[in-house]
């Protein structure tokens, strides 16, 4: 996956425009897995409501004139409106405060070696719900 380039943080820590496509909630997820297969939503922002009982998911803008060209040509197939919206305080998206292990093992400043020794599945529970035992070796890394 490539990388995204960053959309302007000024609008969006003082409060100003930013760019969103709004749509009803029951086309929100169908919505949102299109831009993200086209790397258009703004992943650091959650789904926002907007009056009306719409929803507002924040896009790119760099994405601006192709999501109106796939507007305007129909080929987004769901009905949604590209808009500014005003935001007061954005809501971080979940992924965005997600920390790696690796950020995790940050202990007194410091960072860490893990690796796994071990692993045995024991039981599985339900699809996709599965209990697992691991032997995890952690290490802190010596300044060289």
């Amino acid at each position: 996956m490539s990388p995204r380039p960053a959309a302007p943080m000024a609008a969006l820590e003082r409060g100003g425009p930013v760019l969103a496509l709004v749509t009803e909630p029951r086309f929100a997820q169908r919505l949102r897995r299109y831009l993200e297969e086209e790397q258009l939503l703004d992943a650091r922002y959650r789904l926002q409501e907007v009056a009306g009982g719409s929803v507002a998911l924040p896009v790119l803008e760099v994405a601006e004139q192709r999501l109106r060209e796939l507007q305007e040509s129909g080929a987004l197939e769901l009905p949604c409106s590209l808009l500014r919206i005003q935001v007061g305080s954005p809501i971080p998206s979940k992924a965005a405060s997600v920390r790696t292990p690796a950020q995790k093992l940050q202990l007194h400043g410091q960072p860490w070696r893990t690796s796994i020794l071990h692993i045995e599945a024991v039981k599985s529970y339900a699809p996709h719900v599965h209990h697992i035992v691991l032997d995890l070796e952690c290490r802190p890394v010596l300044p060289a």
